[in-house]
């Protein structure tokens, strides 16, 4: 675990000193990456493996620990390539800017996978992660909590759904040895 540590803290010290490029390298490793030049591939990824860092430290999935700083780090990096290989640089736009949609969803889905002790299919992950959006939105709107049906409608969906997301949310994993001794228990009282 200790080496794990220094191994983090190791890498996250050798991006300190490797600094964005201008926008207009940025867009001379595009036209070369496009050509299937991999040495330009390799320095647009390693000039923007910061950038990955700061993705993943402004997702809030990431605060509870669930899935390890080093694997978030590994999506995050393998979203960066795959995003290196499909950006065209449009209307002066940063790289940056293109990957970080790739970086995001890649590991909200890593932590949907791997980071809860159930399994929430991604879209069902998906799908929670809006009506908390719309949840948090209405309630500053509206100054209070917001009513099932009120959620429902700005989610346009049917209040029995809004009722099953809210199940998955706070449905909670159960020992087999708790559920075990709740059966010899029932048991034994007949």
């Amino acid at each position: 675990m200790r080496n794990d540590k220094n191994a983090l803290s190791d890498y996250l010290r050798s991006l300190y000193n490797v600094h964005p490029l201008p926008l207009e390298e940025e867009e001379e490793l595009a036209r070369r990456i496009q050509a299937g030049d991999d040495v330009a591939l390799e320095k647009l990824i390693t000039h923007n493996l910061r950038f990955v860092v700061s993705v993943i430290k402004d997702t809030p999935a990431w605060h509870h620990g669930s899935v390890p700083m080093e694997d978030l780090l590994a999506m995050g990096n393998e979203a960066l390539l795959k995003a290196g290989k499909r950006w065209v640089p449009k209307n002066g736009a940063r790289f940056a800017t293109y990957a970080k949609n790739f970086i995001l969803k890649d590991v909200r889905r890593g932590i949907d996978n791997y980071g809860n002790i159930i399994r929430i299919p991604v879209n069902v992950a998906e799908e929670i992660r809006r009506m908390k959006y719309n949840e948090r939105i209405l309630t500053q709107r509206l100054g209070r909590e917001p009513k099932t049906k009120e959620l429902a409608d700005a989610m346009e969906i049917h209040e029995s759904r809004i009722n099953k997301l809210r199940g998955y949310i706070m449905r909670e994993p159960v020992s087999l040895d708790a559920y075990n001794q709740e059966k010899f228990q029932e048991d034994s009282d007949e």
